[in-house]
């Protein structure tokens, strides 16, 4: 009977110092950061998918179908700001739209780094302020008119 008391005992005092442990543990700082580092929050944003036409000699080519997600530092949801979202729509828009360097009688890899540094440097400074960390790509095609349903 003692001896079923002390083990019983023993799993207690176990238990807590275990528990103790991880708590204390958990929240010392971690090794890898400093004390006055700042680590910022990030959170990623949907926005709509945008489709622009493709307009060369004259004629209808085709539509270019692009979504793309912000990356963006959290702030204060409360805080009246500009809608970061509408702002990549339309930069992505007028960046598309305005491309004379896309040939699509003659196909070739888009460069999609430069295009979202270009939208996320545009997006930054109509905002005046650099809330947009990255662009980023989630769907980029071309559809020729050819093939759209009738």
């Amino acid at each position: 009977m003692a001896r079923m008391l002390l083990i019983g005992l023993w799993v207690c005092v176990v238990t807590l110092a275990a528990t103790y442990g991880g708590v204390y543990w958990k929240r010392l700082p971690s090794s890898g950061s400093s004390g006055g580092e700042h680590s910022e929050k990030l959170e990623v944003k949907k926005v709509k998918p945008i489709t622009v036409p493709v307009i060369s000699g004259g004629a209808l080519k085709g539509y270019v179908s692009a979504e793309f997600s912000l990356l963006t530092a959290a702030g204060d949801k409360h805080a009246p700001t500009l809608d970061p979202e509408s702002f990549l729509m339309d930069e992505a828009f007028r960046l598309i739209y305005s491309d004379n360097k896309l040939d699509f009688d003659h196909l070739e890899k888009v460069d999609l780094d430069a295009l979202t540094k270009t939208i996320t440097a545009r997006v930054n400074e109509r905002m005046g302020s650099a809330r947009i960390k990255e662009t980023l790509v989630k769907n980029f095609a071309f559809v020729r008119e050819e093939d759209l349903p009738r």
